[in-house]
């Protein structure tokens, strides 16, 4: 069945987060050809075809399907089969009387596209700066696909926990992002997870959370963790050898020293503010972890804020700096020694 509004005819889902854009594509599809897209979506690869070939798809028609939609996968690497000039050149030829400015297949079709089809182009990364994308992307519908980060991903998490009429208290939704990290598409799918465990039962606490992910972090980087709290930097650097060898992705270990740093701080805080043992592990630590409680007090006398400032300011450049291409062991061994400043071993008194 052919829905009842057809949307926009040129519709662009653009950014690098494949979940979020294969989510928004099924979206788009269902809204411009309804549920039976056998006859109706063709589906064509921008490294294997031209714009030409894209617009000669859009305008096909078709006996079988009232709508249609054109899919463009890759579409970024989409090139021209005979180059038209860009607007510097075309502008300078049309002073000479040899052409137009607007001379652009693409251009042509954006102003006169086909009545019955929508054309969904899906780019990780178009250059906007550049003909067609520039042009292209002031006409069409876009859709963000680009990467959700710190707040931006803790709201679509919810959004989605909303739509499934589950309840996260807010500790189990921050150990939850805590122990997975920013990957939308694991996150979801520890989200699937939990609501199988959950059995139909809608309340989920962060019990529910650390028992099936297997009481948070893996051993081997509770042990990194562990040594980065205590500032021990040759053991941490230690486990992290090991963690990078057996293949542990670069930026979870990143998250891991982040959130010990974060667990550090707040113990830090709370002890100076005298709050009693027991509360300073129930407000830091997962139920299972309470007897943790004694090394993360310990652990937070070998820091001072001005320690723990500087250290996490070293996590955010190096996690700059990994996801710019930077070696992971590299970086992660230079932000080791930096937060851990060669202190000594052995706790220092609190005041």
């Amino acid at each position: 069945m052919a829905p009842a509004r057809r949307p926009a005819p040129i519709q662009a889902i653009v950014g690098e987060d494949s979940y979020l854009a294969e989510g928004l594509l099924a979206q788009v599809l269902k809204d411009a050809v309804g549920a039976d897209t056998r006859e109706s979506v063709r589906v064509l690869y921008g490294d294997e075809a031209k714009w030409e070939d894209v617009l000669a798809a859009a305008r096909a028609g078709s006996l079988f399907a009232a709508s249609r939609a054109v899919v463009v996968r890759r579409a970024e690497l989409l090139k021209y089969a005979s180059a038209p000039q860009d607007d510097e050149a075309a502008g300078e030829a049309k002073g000479r009387g040899k052409g137009r400015p607007d001379d652009d297949p693409v251009d042509a079709y954006a102003e006169a596209p086909a009545p019955d089809a929508t054309l969904v182009l899906v780019a990780a990364k178009p250059d906007k700066r550049r003909r067609p994308w520039k042009s292209l992307l002031a006409r069409a519908v876009v859709h963000d696909a680009a990467p959700r980060k710190g707040r931006a991903l803790r709201t679509h998490v919810e959004q989605e926990l909303r739509r499934r009429d589950l309840r996260f208290s807010r500790e189990a939704l921050d150990q939850l992002l805590e122990e997975v990290g920013q990957d939308l598409r694991r996150l979801i799918g520890e989200v699937d997870k939990l609501e199988a465990w959950a059995d139909g039962r809608k309340d989920i606490t962060g019990e529910d959370v650390a028992l099936l992910l297997g009481h948070g972090l893996g051993q081997p980087l509770y042990l990194l963790s562990d040594a980065f709290a205590a500032r021990d930097a040759p053991l941490a650097l230690e486990h992290l050898e090991r963690l990078l060898g057996d293949g542990e992705e670069g930026l979870r270990v990143l998250a891991t020293l982040h959130r010990t740093l974060r667990q550090v701080r707040g113990a830090v805080a709370l002890r100076e503010a005298g709050v009693p043992r027991p509360q300073i592990g129930a407000r830091l630590l997962p139920p299972n972890m309470q007897f943790k409680v004694d090394a993360l007090l310990d652990a937070s006398r070998r820091w001072s804020e001005r320690d723990l400032v500087r250290a996490l300011d070293v996590m955010a450049r190096t996690d700059r700096g990994m996801k710019r291409g930077a070696d992971a062991a590299v970086a992660l061994t230079s932000a080791v020694v930096a937060s851990c400043g060669g202190a000594a071993t052995s706790p220092r008194r609190a005041p």
